[in-house]
């Protein structure tokens, strides 16, 4: 809102207390949120597994309080858990994994959106992110049953990713290091969907892209072509990087 200054996020966690709770009383946590060997019933949260599920704004309804709100530092953090320890998960099949981790990082895309970061450190997390929901993604594969998971939605939440990253980097001066790697994957990723390509201004960039061939190897563990960036495997602002604490093996 024009005007209005955006607070600054104060949750500590990856699932604020509050959620926590009212969504083990609702018997709402899902599976992969419950501690291990648990048997109680209701069954309870495990503070280092539950995640923030996403919530859809209402009108009318109150912006939530600086407490409900994680910062870009723990959003990050947030992804790399969720990269690194739930995105290979074999305790659900990857259709489940792959609606759980789209969830959680559009609620994470709305925690950044709903207070007042940076661009470069919210830049930093929406990369993250959107690598992130690719790779779930492109682990489905085309002849995979999907259960829990709509192919619809998660490609409708793949492309309101890049537009998240797209409106991150209009806004910003930059510079922008990973911006045309992601430029190519976007670019790579809607060919591979047989969509229409979008003029190259879509990310911010009046730049021509590079060639293919040069786009693909310098994107970030490209779930697309199986790529990875060497430049972004020693960068510990990336989930699955060797820098990271969380790295997910063949991405």
């Amino acid at each position: 809102m024009p005007g209005c200054e955006l607070p600054a996020g104060t949750c500590p966690d990856m699932c604020p207390a509050a959620e926590r709770a009212q969504r083990e009383r609702e018997r709402r946590l899902h599976r992969l949120e419950v501690a291990p060997g648990c048997r109680q019933d209701p069954p309870r949260a495990d503070p280092q597994r539950a995640v923030k599920e996403y919530s859809r704004p209402a009108a009318g309804k109150p912006r939530p309080p600086p407490s409900q709100l994680r910062p870009p530092s723990v959003l990050l953090a947030t992804v790399r858990y969720l990269a690194g320890e739930v995105a290979e998960s074999t305790d659900a099949a990857r259709a489940e994994v792959a609606s759980f981790v789209a969830d959680r990082l559009r609620a994470v895309r709305l925690d950044l959106a709903l207070q007042g970061a940076g661009d470069a450190e919210a830049a930093v997390v929406l990369e993250a992110a959107l690598a992130t929901l690719l790779a779930v993604v492109a682990r489905l594969g085309p002849d995979v049953a999907r259960g829990p998971a709509d192919p619809v939605l998660l490609q409708a939440q793949v492309q309101e990713g890049f537009g998240s990253l797209r409106r991150c980097y209009a806004r910003s001066t930059g510079p922008h290091p990973r911006q045309p790697a992601f430029q190519g994957l976007f670019l790579l990723y809607n060919l591979e969907m047989r969509s229409h390509l979008l003029p190259l201004e879509f990310l911010g960039s009046s730049d021509p892209p590079a060639p293919p061939f040069q786009v693909s190897g310098c994107l970030p563990s490209c779930p697309v072509n199986g790529l990875s960036c060497s430049h972004c495997e020693e960068d510990s602002n990336y989930p699955w990087s060797s820098g990271g604490r969380n790295r997910s093996p063949g991405w």
